[in-house]
């Protein structure tokens, strides 16, 4: 039984001697990632992966030593992971991290705060509150905002709405948590545009209303929600008997990156007395410039606005925020509990459980207070405007290739286009020949029914060079198949 681990110096404590140990496990994590190579990913086969990874007993009946297993993890699963940081990572909104977020995410998790409750974070919900006021100033929220951490921005998202629902029932003089939905909610819409994330809908089908509740309406050629239209969708319910509880705003669609016209919005919410609840898991960022901000006039006139630090805020997952005009909004899905939000707290205290639709969470507030605070607005600012001036230089680029076509011009960090006389067969094997050789992780999506490649543009130190590489080895392989 000698070689059973003592499971108590495995256990992590704040003193001098665990502290000692957790700094040597964290050296040989960073031996662990030495394993991981040059480009995107390796090009190991589903099958090879599968093989390399099913070798691993999960659970052994003796232990095995901490550095063997950390030394197979770079070997099998680092070694084979996706690298956010190369520049041939262009599929998804996939961001590499910052150095002061990833080295607070030891102290997250060494001292595991359960932001759930006052008395098991208490400087943690400061810390939590007092970021999520900043964020509503900088949105330009008035004093009476503030906000809550979320896993991501569909977790932000079906909050945003989850409130919205609970708002129109309270109109009714009804409380939709007791006693569930109204009848009128039968009548019940929510209006997104055509390009807006699928959370909307998966919000209205977890929500009781059904995805068919959710009502699109047209975008223009840059994918932005069409005003007019609108206009049109909002009468066309009227005359329906139809009610429109919220609309949606996008500020960064998915694929085009596409920022709609949110002064616009903002104002037929308030003409209509509908909830406005603007996506901005995707521009959010944007903010931060003063050049890329005016994109994002009206955003001040939301009742709740969704931000992913995970995405443009180049933090580690999972880190996202809801953040709504009025505090008071979240009473609208506050439950007291006997052992946890009582609601006889002393002054001061907040139980952020009365905010969230989770119970346990991270302490995720403390990287991106740690990357704000070392970064400045001044350093952020200028990777999101160099992130959007390489979208745009692609897409002049592609503009003028003989081989390439352009969807649309970017408004934000992606570049979506296809190739003439290339089918969707052709760009689907593009995109999977690259994925499969290793190297390049590229977009494929689909822009009212044209199939397309995208590169989505968010490492802040890729060049004008890698550009041009990553074009040149896509019209390589169009030319192939």
């Amino acid at each position: 039984m000698n070689d059973i681990p003592d499971w108590r110096n495995l256990v992590v404590t704040l003193d001098d001697d665990g502290l000692t140990a957790l700094a040597r496990g964290v050296d040989r994590v960073i031996e662990s990632l030495r394993s991981v190579e040059e480009g995107p990913r390796s090009n190991r086969s589903p099958d090879q992966l599968h093989e390399l990874v099913t070798g691993l007993e999960i659970c052994p009946e003796v232990g095995i030593a901490l550095e063997t297993v950390l030394e197979e993890l770079g070997s099998i699963v680092w070694a084979n992971g996706v690298v956010p940081s190369d520049p041939a990572t262009v599929a998804h909104l996939h961001p590499p991290a910052l150095v002061p977020a990833v080295v607070t995410e030891l102290a997250i998790a060494a001292t595991n705060q359960s932001m759930d409750s006052w008395d098991q974070a208490p400087a943690a919900t400061e810390v939590e509150l007092h970021l999520m006021q900043w964020l509503a100033n900088l949105i330009g929220l008035p004093d009476s905002g503030s906000g809550v951490m979320t896993s991501g921005g569909t977790a932000s998202n079906v909050l945003g709405i989850t409130l919205a629902r609970s708002w129109a029932a309270a109109k009714l003089s009804v409380d939709v948590l007791k006693s569930g939905l109204p009848p009128q909610a039968a009548d019940w819409r929510i209006i997104c545009s055509n390009q807006a994330h699928f959370s909307v809908q998966r919000a209205a089908a977890q929500l009781g209303l059904g995805r068919d509740a959710v009502v699109t309406v047209a975008t223009t050629s840059s994918g932005s929600m069409d005003i007019e239209a609108l206009d049109a969708m909002i009468e066309e319910l009227s005359r329906l008997g139809l009610h429109a509880i919220a609309v949606v705003g996008t500020a960064g669609t998915t694929d085009l990156g596409a920022l709609d016209p949110l002064t616009a919005i903002g104002e037929r919410a308030r003409q209509h007395s509908m909830w406005f609840h603007v996506d901005a898991a995707v521009g959010g960022a944007f903010l931060l410039s003063g050049r890329l901000r005016t994109g994002l006039a009206g955003i001040e006139l939301a009742d709740s606005v969704t931000i992913d630090f995970h995405k443009l805020w180049w933090q580690p997952f999972n880190a996202s925020a809801l953040v709504v005009r009025d505090v008071e909004s979240f009473d609208l899905l506050r439950v007291k509990s006997n052992y946890l939000d009582r609601g006889d707290e002393l002054e001061g205290m907040v139980n952020l459980v009365g905010r969230s639709l989770d119970t346990s969470r991270r302490f995720d507030a403390a990287k991106v207070v740690a990357s704000l605070r070392t970064l400045g607005r001044h350093a952020l600012g200028e990777m999101l405007e160099h992130l959007v001036d390489l979208a745009r230089y692609a897409a002049t680029t592609i503009d003028a290739h003989p081989r390439l076509e352009l969807v649309a011009h970017p408004a934000s960090v992606m570049c979506v286009f296809d190739a003439p006389g290339a089918g969707p067969d052709d760009l689907r094997r593009v995109q999977q020949h690259l994925l499969a050789r290793g190297e390049m992780v590229l977009g494929r999506t689909s822009i009212k029914g044209r199939a397309a490649l995208k590169f989505t543009f968010m490492n802040p130190l890729a060049t004008t060079d890698d550009v041009d590489r990553l074009i040149a080895i896509v019209v390589k392989e169009l030319d192939a198949n």
